[in-house]
């Protein structure tokens, strides 16, 4: 239970720091550009992160420049999601502050701390340049692809591995044992988990929804678009419209934690958490009409 709700309380932040921090960077012109443009960069993105944890676990890459440059990639992140708040400088300033720290202390801790950060901003940089139907395609593409690789070719539990050796918050790791040791954690080791862990990607994914639609919503305000429930009350800026893929999703990872105590060991995450989100913001909008 520790671990489901710690897991769940992550899962949470990263929704709404990418949801507060989206219009702010629409709002600025920070995207990757109109239209669908922005799939190429998160698809050329994940396709970087696969191949480097890959790299290590099966051609023993070198752990150092492995390790650099995803702290680096993760700086970029946090900067998206910092800048958003404290302008381009103060966000570099806190985002390279919160890559030392990962790098310096890889406490569980202090990684979830720096993963929310960096996966909201990730978040909130395609919820800014993607409209909500976009991201659908992405994420049913990526639920796909997800369960591929965990019950297919299995090299998912190769990259989870990867990530446990490198100690790059590249997922949230969340201790349901007092004894549990960072150091000598691993994902795909056999008997009781010694803690609960969730794919930065299983967050990135409906946060994006999320986002997308609550910067879609704020010029719902203005000019009409598909797929957003204008029918819905405003709350400060936003439509209730994105409590559809947020609860949606919540929905889900309920439904994963739920299957993961059942069947212990390293499940695909996307299907369940991107289902939920999808069904969600369907549902809104089918409320709206």
């Amino acid at each position: 239970m520790r671990g489901a709700l710690g897991v769940g309380a992550l899962f949470l932040a990263v929704q709404l720091l990418a949801l507060a921090a989206a219009p702010r960077l629409a709002d600025a012109g920070v995207s990757y550009g109109a239209g669908g443009d922005a799939l190429v960069p998160l698809v050329l993105g994940l396709a970087l992160g696969t191949a480097l944890s890959l790299a290590v676990v099966r051609y023993g890459a070198s752990r150092r420049l492995v390790r650099g440059v995803m702290l680096l990639s993760l700086g970029a992140a946090q900067w998206f999601a910092l800048s958003a708040f404290l302008g381009a400088v103060g966000g570099a300033v806190a985002a390279a502050a919160g890559t030392a720290l990962a790098w310096r202390v890889p406490r569980p801790a202090v990684r979830n701390a720096v993963a929310v950060v960096g996966v909201a901003g990730g978040a909130a940089l395609f919820g800014a340049s993607l409209a909500p139907a976009y991201v659908a395609v992405a994420l049913v593409l990526a639920a796909a692809y997800d369960a591929y690789a965990v019950y297919g070719s299995g090299h998912m539990l190769d990259m989870a591995d990867a990530s446990a050796d490198l100690r790059v918050p590249s997922m949230f790791v969340v201790p349901t044992d007092d004894g549990y040791d960072d150091e000598t954690a691993t994902v795909t080791g056999g008997g009781r988990p010694a803690a609960t862990l969730l794919g930065a990607g299983d967050a990135l994914f409906p946060a994006m929804l999320t986002a997308s639609v609550g910067v879609a919503s704020r010029w719902e305000l203005y000019a009409p678009a598909p797929f957003v429930a204008t029918g819905l009350p405003v709350v400060g800026e936003f439509h209730l419209a994105v409590l559809g893929p947020l609860v949606g999703s919540l929905v889900g990872l309920a439904a994963l934690q739920a299957f993961v105590h059942r069947r212990r060991g390293v499940h695909a995450g996307l299907p369940f958490v991107n289902g939920g989100a999808l069904a969600g913001w369907l549902l809104a909008a089918a409320a709206a009409l």
